[in-house]
């Protein structure tokens, strides 16, 4: 006589894999929420970091000596912009300026930006001024992260001569 054994998984077996199978696909949901994350984060901060070279060429084509100046009459509108001092030291005195309109939207995300203007002593002779040819833009973009609710902020610095 012949026994006959049948074969196939248990119901412990195929309970244990489903819960192995269960563990793996939440694990990879968790992954792709960051990776959307950090898509996000991404875009925005190319977005902050183009918005923030356009906006240094265009102080490029600002006159030196009024770089650290308000000037409500520009043709340029976007340049329009009210300065003032926020360092009174001699051998580095720096002013802090905010466009009249800092805000500007791409796509649906919402920077705003500013700069400050530092002299630099290029003579030592303990005072900076016009003259000595040489002036530091720090330029600062921030926006709202949409995801987190925090504010988050970029800044690219450049050195301007009078020439």
């Amino acid at each position: 006589m012949k026994i006959m054994t049948e074969k196939g998984f248990t119901l412990l077996e195929v309970l244990l894999a489903m819960t192995l199978l269960s563990i793996g696909i939440l694990g990879i949901a968790g992954l792709a929420g960051t990776a959307v994350r950090s898509s996000g984060y991404s875009q925005a901060l190319t977005q902050a970091s183009n918005l923030a070279q356009e906006k240094m060429e265009a102080l490029i084509s600002v006159d030196f000596s009024n770089l650290q100046s308000s000037d409500s009459t520009t043709a340029r509108t976007d340049l329009r912009r009210t300065c003032t001092q926020t360092d009174t030291t001699v051998s580095r005195p720096v002013y802090s300026c905010s466009p009249t309109t800092a805000a500007v939207v791409i796509g649906s995300q919402t920077y705003t930006w500013g700069y400050t203007v530092t002299y630099i002593d290029l003579d030592s002779s303990g005072t900076a001024s016009s003259s000595d040819g040489l002036k530091r833009i720090d330029l600062t973009v921030s926006w709202t992260d949409p995801l987190w609710h925090t504010t988050k902020s970029l800044t690219a610095v450049t050195l301007r001569t009078r020439g």
